[in-house]
């Protein structure tokens, strides 16, 4: 349900934001992208990479991205999104790939995806650079965390520390972190900061350098976010409206919010960066 409520969301922004400020060169991209992101969501559909509802949230990640941030955000959000395809499914048995629950969902999509999305559209909507470079940092975290999971945690079966004391614990535990998981999460930050770093055609190496640290910088939060909070109910509550525990935090919203702080302490440093 979630993600059905923030597809309305964005879409709603998107269509604000075509009618009111995009010029002509962006609405065509923008309309080029339906049809390029719906080709996109559907083979990602049939290669069992997202399922339906995971495909139309995909799909209007692409339109946002290719219609806004051009080839440059779309090569990007690509790249994040095929490496961790790709590292989802190898780290699993020939047997288990075609199977419906490893696909990804329209709520892990906007857990990684949402705050990329929204600062993009943001940066339609008020033209400044600070909301663009944020949305690629949230990508920065999003590429790191799981390059870190996926090989640090299913590909390379090595001693792992809580974050919360560094005791050991049981590869998969919530907040953990390994030393494959450490470098596999550095790698996937500086990836998207060197992809930003060469695409982008204003402060590249600056923005670059403050994409890769800031989304490596979240990934530890994450982890510290997953050991104290994840598997968690914030809120129990028996009245009338709700009958049943509340507000439980699964590993999309540490995502979601992980992503959200990258996305913050991005646009923090940059304004302190052009005093």
């Amino acid at each position: 349900m979630i993600d059905r409520i923030t597809n309305i969301f964005l879409l709603f922004l998107l269509i604000l934001g075509f009618v009111a400020v995009a010029d002509a060169e962006v609405q065509q991209r923008i309309l080029w992208a339906i049809v390029a992101g719906g080709v996109f969501g559907a083979l990602s559909f049939f290669l069992n990479w997202l399922t339906l509802d995971g495909s139309t949230s995909a799909w209007l990640l692409g339109v946002i991205t290719f219609g806004i941030a051009g080839i440059e955000g779309a090569a990007i959000l690509l790249f994040f999104f095929i490496s961790s395809s790709l590292l989802s499914k190898n780290s699993r048995s020939l047997d288990d790939v075609r199977e419906l629950k490893f696909r990804r969902t329209g709520a892990q999509v906007w857990a990684n995806g949402f705050w990329f999305g929204f600062f993009t559209l943001l940066g339609l909507l008020v033209d400044l650079e600070l909301f663009k470079v944020a949305a690629y940092s949230s990508l920065a975290f999003a590429t790191s965390d799981t390059w870190a999971s996926e090989i640090g945690g299913n590909r390379i079966k090595g001693t792992t520390w809580s974050i919360n004391g560094f005791q050991k614990v049981p590869p998969g535990t919530d907040g953990a972190i390994s030393i494959a998981g450490t470098f596999a999460a550095v790698g996937g930050a500086l990836s998207i900061g060197v992809l930003v770093g060469v695409l982008l055609p204003t402060n590249s190496l600056v923005m670059g350098i403050l994409v890769a640290s800031t989304g490596l910088v979240a990934t530890f939060m994450d982890s510290w976010l997953g050991a104290h909070f994840q598997d968690q109910y914030l809120v129990n509550s028996t009245n009338r409206f709700f009958s049943s525990q509340f507000l439980y935090v699964g590993n999309n919203t540490v995502n979601w919010l992980s992503a959200g702080l990258a996305s913050l302490l991005t646009i923090v440093i940059y304004l302190i960066i052009q005093q």
